[in-house]
Parts: C-alpha cells; structure tokens; sequence
C-alpha cells in the first residue's frame, strides 16, 4: 500500500477550487484523482462530492463484445469526501482512505485523464481553431501557457472535432462545405450520381478567377491522392504570372481520374474564362487520362510534361538499374542538359551523349524510348 498524505485542515471557497486543489495534489504525487459521485441538497445546491483514483473500482464489461478489452481499474480504495458546511459557507475535505493499491505514475504524459483540458483550455482551442491555427501550434501554445499539460495532439484534434460537431448542428460534412462555398462567394459546380452521391465538385475564389482571366497564358494541373477521409483525388489547378510567380487557380475533387471527369472539370474551368483569352500552355504529369481532356477543351494549347514528375519517373526507374554512382552522376548530368537543350541540332548532341553513357544499360534506354 502507497500512502499520500492530504490534509483535513484545507478550507475552500469553491467545489472546483477543493477538485482543483486535490488533483493538483495528487497528479504531484503521482495519482490522477477523479471525480465519482456528487450530491445535491434538498434546496438543489451541490453540497457533497466524493473524490477516487481513476484506478478505483471495478471494470464491469457487457459481456456482449467479441473484442478483447482491458482495463486500468485495479479497485483502489483511495478515497476523499467533500462537503459543503452551509453554516461556515466553505467546503471542506474529508480523508476516507488515504491508500493506493499501486505505484504512483512516473510520468504523466499521454494519461487519459491528465490529458484532458480544462475549460479556459478549451475556449483557447475553439478560438485557435477558428483562426486556422494548425493543430501542432495549438499544442504548443498550450504548454507555453501551462507548463503542466502533459496532452498530446491527439487531445487538440479530438477537442476540435467535437468544436466543429458542435458549431455544424448536426449538418453533413456536404452540407458543411456546399454552405461555405456559397457563403464566401466562390464559383463552384457539383454533380451527382443517381444516388445523389457526390461524384465532382468544381470550385474557384473570386480574386482567383480575376488572377485566371489576367494572366491565362500557361495552366499547370496535377491530382493529389488520399489526402482526405473520402480518399478522393484532388485535382488542383494552377496558373503563372507575368513575373514567374504561380497562384492557385481551382479545385476539383472527383470520383475517378477518368478522361470525363477531368473534361468535366476543365469545361467548368473554361466557362470561367469565357470571353477572354485562352491558355497557351497546359503543364501536366503523364497522365495520358488528363492530357485526352486537355486536348479536348483546350485543343489549341500546347501540352508539356512537367520536368519534375519526369525525374521522379527515372529516378524510379531507372535508378536502380543504374548501380554506379558515377555511372548515374555522368547519365543525370547528360540528361539534364538534354532537357535544357535550346536549339534541334543541341538536343541531337546531348541525346547521343545520353545513348553512349546508356550503352551497357540497355534497359534504362528501351524505358527511355518507350516513355518519349
């Protein structure tokens, strides 16, 4: 048995300044104290509260669940009672047993209970969170406020999801967006499927849209995946300034990445544009589904391949296969000016000087010839 020593002489104004109080006692000491039971009197006033370990009691499972279950409850007799004296109008504590049946907790970081919030806490959250503060910073803020808290991250998405579950009023997460959408004024355009599921939601900021018409020579387009509890690709669309600086232009979640959801999403993207001038350039990765699509709308803008997922794709490729490393320093650095090249007669001479180094890669140069 563990004893720790709580004193009977302590007086309080409050419930929660006696609860406050005996907690921060005992997580010092090693135990987290909660709360079992409380009282009110016959007038309505809360008047007794009775204090445990959080390893008190006896776990009581259904018996109805196949799933294996463990508990933390070890029946721990430690036990305090508080009353409030209408006579003296304070609280008082009472020590019904001062025993643990367990080993004080070394630390007290990731404890259910010790991770929990207090409500100043949690308003700081809900203000946080509304301001687009990222979780992480959250958390940090948090602990440089209270040097105590020992919550986690998982404590602050939990907090913001019941936050959000509150602040929705029971609305669908489509519902959620669809009202956002409409009221910051974006252009968006959405279709269903005979379930009315959500299949493709288009939509696009009104400084977006002024950027788009102003500078609508070059577009880049790429799809992001599982970046959502939908697991739905995220296409997003982005254009070029005058001084090389990019901006996003539109997003479209789709169901497939099929050539008709993309030329659905590209025929949304060009009523946008109607009436003024049309892109010049499509920038994309090879995918042959987008580029069908991009030919289809646009079918006067030149396609390119973005250089960057053409690296990934050898890097991928043909790297492995290329086990020298300064067999793939010389074959990276011929490449890369094979790609720089600037005139015909250039890209004939650096595309000889890649086959030569490729020579005793034979494999690497058929990839090469079948992906160009």
């Amino acid at each position: 048995m563990h004893t720790s020593k709580f004193s009977t002489d302590e007086v309080f104004k409050s419930r929660q300044d006696l609860i406050d109080w005996v907690q921060k006692l005992g997580r010092s000491l090693g135990y987290i104290i909660v709360i079992k039971r409380s009282r009110k009197n016959r007038s309505g006033v809360m008047s007794k509260v009775i204090l445990i370990c959080d390893r008190g009691g006896k776990y009581r499972g259904t018996g109805s669940s196949s799933r294996h279950t463990g508990t933390k409850k070890m029946n721990c007799p430690f036990e305090l009672v508080g009353k409030y004296s209408s006579m003296r109008e304070c609280w008082t504590l009472k020590v019904i047993c001062e025993k643990h049946n367990h080993e004080p907790a070394e630390d007290m970081e990731g404890h259910p209970y010790a991770m929990r919030l207090t409500e100043n806490e949690v308003r700081l959250v809900e203000d946080l969170s509304r301001k687009n503060v990222k979780p992480r910073d959250i958390l940090s803020t948090l602990k440089e406020q209270n040097p105590n808290n020992v919550s986690t991250l998982r404590t602050i998405y939990n907090a913001r999801r019941k936050f959000w579950a509150t602040e929705h009023e029971g609305r669908t997460q489509m519902q959620v967006v669809m009202s956002f959408l409409q009221e910051e004024g974006y252009m968006h355009e959405a279709r269903t499927n005979k379930s009315n599921e959500l299949e493709d939601l288009f939509f696009i900021h009104p400084i977006s849209m002024e950027m788009w018409r102003a500078f609508p020579h070059v577009l880049l387009m790429d799809a992001t995946y599982k970046t959502n509890r939908y697991k739905m690709p995220l296409l997003e669309i982005d254009g070029v300034t005058s001084t090389n600086m990019t901006f996003c232009i539109a997003f479209v979640f789709m169901n497939k990445e099929k050539e008709p959801n993309y030329t659905w999403a590209l025929n949304c993207l060009k009523k946008t544009i109607d009436g003024y001038a049309s892109p010049r350039v499509i920038i994309t990765d090879r995918e042959l589904a987008l580029m069908k699509a991009c030919t289809n709308v646009f079918p006067d803008a030149k396609q390119l391949l973005c250089r960057w997922h053409i690296y990934q794709s050898i890097l991928r490729k043909c790297r492995p296969s290329i086990t020298s490393h300064q067999s793939w320093n010389f074959f990276y650095k011929a490449w890369t000016s094979l790609v720089e090249s600037q005139t015909e007669e250039t890209y004939k001479f650096n595309l000889a000087q890649v086959e030569e180094i490729l020579l005793e890669y034979q494999g690497v140069l058929d990839y090469l010839n079948e992906v160009a």
